[in-house]
């Protein structure tokens, strides 16, 4: 005797929610691999630094071998300071922050030129202090350009009267924390107020003599031209973060950085 049909048909049934079970199983684990094979990267935040303006100031200028006085020497020079108050992430290295002084000659149609550019890292020596007080900038230190018509570098045959400690020094807030940004740390701008720096020693820069008419002091030149300080966008700093992602973390015009000068 035959078994009832519907035992068969009930038999074909069940088969059908394994099957099913199986196939939702395979499908789960496809969107799976793909999900994870389409994952998102995302890129790293920008860095971001704040900076506090300080006026007014003075601080030493050092001399180098050209100089009477020779390397270890310093006078003291009107100063503006330039000073890290925040910054995130923690971790910024300053081999990775460029500070770019770019002058703009108004007068021939904005020609740029730049007078100085490298990074923070490499604007720490201080001739007389840093290694002793041979005067020798270290190997990658940046040295002074042309700002406007005015060629700072390479004037009296120097060996280091081009260095860029005769425009400014970063200094870092602490002594053994030079390889990465830290609150405090101090970009120090040195600036003139009253008039041009000037020469009254005669020799190769001043034509003039001795004691008779002041020039501009070639050889020994230091700071921003006074024309930085008495033209609205003569003369600008930026600051530029050149890991990744690229980043433009200030832009400073030196006009605001001191009161007009009457030269």
């Amino acid at each position: 005797m035959k078994p009832p049909r519907r035992w068969r048909r009930s038999g074909r049934r069940a088969v059908s929610p394994i099957i099913g079970t199986i196939l939702l199983l395979a499908i789960t684990i496809v969107a799976g691999v793909i999900l994870w094979s389409f994952k998102i990267y995302t890129p790293a935040a920008s860095p971001s630094v704040t900076f506090l303006i300080r006026s007014g100031g003075s601080n030493p200028v050092w001399g180098d071998p050209t100089d009477e006085s020779g390397g270890g020497a310093y006078s003291l020079m009107n100063t503006t300071q330039i000073i890290v108050a925040t910054h995130t992430p923690t971790n910024i290295p300053l081999d990775e922050i460029y500070l770019t002084f770019v002058c703009d000659n108004q007068s021939t149609g904005g020609n740029e030129t730049i007078l100085l550019s490298g990074t923070l890292a490499n604007m720490t020596w201080i001739p007389g202090v840093s290694g002793g007080s041979s005067g020798v900038a270290p190997v990658g230190a940046p040295t002074l350009g042309w700002c406007a018509s005015l060629k700072i570098g390479g004037y009296g045959n120097g060996a280091v009267s081009t260095a860029y400690n005769r425009l400014a020094i970063f200094t870092p807030i602490s002594a053994s924390q030079t390889t990465l940004l830290a609150n405090g740390d101090t970009f120090i701008l040195y600036i003139h107020q009253g008039g041009y720096p000037i020469d009254y020693s005669g020799g190769g820069d001043c034509a003039g003599g001795h004691g008779t008419e002041p020039c501009l002091d070639g050889d020994d030149y230091h700071g921003a031209p006074p024309w930085c300080f008495t033209t609205q966008g003569a003369c600008t700093i930026y600051l530029s973060y050149v890991g990744d992602p690229t980043t433009l973390l200030a832009t400073i015009p030196v006009f605001s950085l001191a009161p007009p000068t009457s030269g």
